[in-house]
């Protein structure tokens, strides 16, 4: 089962892309649920909290196509820039939630934070490609999945303990300096010899969009799995908050990861046989179908199993996302096509986040039964649309 990963990393530049992308991940992992904590610490109220993750999720997707297009055009360096944008404003948010109880200050420094957010993992996901080659592309896009996986047991409970042990803000600025410093190492990654995104000719922001019916089918899901992930946090936060330790959210965010990671190893081993169109609609059928159960029994135990299951739906689907961007556009639009899905997923996000924001003010049993129904979209489309998911660059 590891053979193929072996061989992979003994690839010039793996090694390197991969460290850089766990540290990316880590951070990434960790921000909503840091926001969270230290927005709530700041303010006192879970609406605040909510409708500051919700603004930086607004400010990452809202720009997110503009970032790849960028980075179609200029190459992974154009990420150590933002790197030291998103750093900038970053400490803005930092500072907001040190130093204040306004709300608006808040929202409006993670916004401007998130509209700078480096395209890290689409960028990464397009050399992983070209790393890995043929023979080996479906290992690479399984590894980065999941060490994202991995990332999601370690940086909730990392931002928890830190949070209970120092200050949610300490948390939110160690994730901030990982995910400045994994950029960079992407974007300086080319003059060792990793190769370069490929420039882009002329085309207009989001023709990639209305070229390929495959992305627009997996940004619909994707919208719908954002609604899902923004009112989750929000909604078990607000869950462990009522047993007296808002802290313990991070245990199901992070036990659940562990499904996830099983799924994605399971599938970059060559010992699924199934297309990446199938097990990306299983995938998405496997979260919607599990998640209601969380309602019989809301209390963090019984979270934590269900969402160990739907965890290994989104292993699966992840893979398989990885994988479908290269079936379904052309490799010079890759990073701005990845972003697109950034871009929704961040609206279903902010969406999602000030949605339960609102419900968990009545009850957190009103907010996990949003993030319980959330994802049925996403099945539903999966199965209508599957055969788009085999289209070419221009398919309609």
């Amino acid at each position: 089962m590891l053979s193929p990963y072996r061989a992979l990393l003994a690839r010039a530049g793996a090694r390197r892309l991969a460290l850089s992308c766990g540290l990316g991940w880590l951070s990434f992992s960790g921000y909503s649920l840091a926001i969270v904590l230290a927005a709530h610490a700041a303010s006192g109220s879970f609406a605040a909290a909510g409708a500051a993750v919700a603004g930086f999720s607004a400010g990452s997707g809202l720009f997110a196509p503009v970032r790849g297009r960028l980075v179609d055009r200029a190459g992974p360096t154009a990420l150590s820039y933002l790197a030291l944008a998103h750093a900038t404003a970053a400490a803005l948010l930092i500072f907001a939630c040190a130093t204040t109880h306004s709300a608006a200050l808040l929202i409006g420094g993670a916004a401007i934070a998130g509209a700078v957010v480096p395209p890290l993992i689409a960028t990464a996901r397009a050399v992983w490609t070209r790393i890995a080659g043929p023979e080996l592309v479906t290992t690479a896009h399984a590894l980065n999945a999941a060490l994202g996986d991995g990332a999601q047991i370690l940086s909730p409970a990392f931002v928890g303990a830190v949070a209970a042990l120092v200050s949610p803000t300490v948390g939110l600025a160690f994730l901030v300096t990982g995910a400045a410093v994994a950029a960079a190492l992407v974007g300086s990654g080319h003059r060792d010899g990793s190769p370069r995104t490929r420039r882009v000719s002329g085309h207009r922001i989001g023709a990639v969009l209305l070229e390929s019916s495959g992305l627009r089918t997996v940004v619909i899901c994707d919208l719908s799995l954002g609604l899902w992930l923004g009112a989750l946090e929000v909604a078990v936060t607000a869950v462990a908050a009522g047993s007296g330790s808002p802290e313990l959210a991070s245990v199901p965010f992070s036990l659940s990861a562990v499904g996830s990671i099983a799924a994605s190893l399971w599938a970059g081993s060559r010992r699924s046989s199934r297309q990446p169109r199938a097990r990306y609609v299983a995938g998405c059928v496997l979260i919607a179908a599990v998640l209601p159960f969380a309602l019989l029994d809301p209390t963090i135990p019984a979270i934590t199993v269900v969402l160990v299951i739907a965890s290994a739906g989104y292993g699966l689907l992840s893979v398989a996302l990885f994988e479908l961007i290269d079936h379904v556009v052309a490799p010079d639009r890759a990073v701005e096509a990845f972003t697109w899905l950034t871009t929704w997923q961040g609206v279903g996000i902010a969406a999602g986040a000030a949605a339960a924001g609102q419900l968990a003010q009545s009850g957190p049993s009103r907010a996990l039964a949003l993030a319980a129904i959330a994802p049925l979209p996403a099945a539903v489309t999966a199965i209508a649309r599957r055969r788009t998911l085999q289209a070419g660059p221009t398919g309609h």
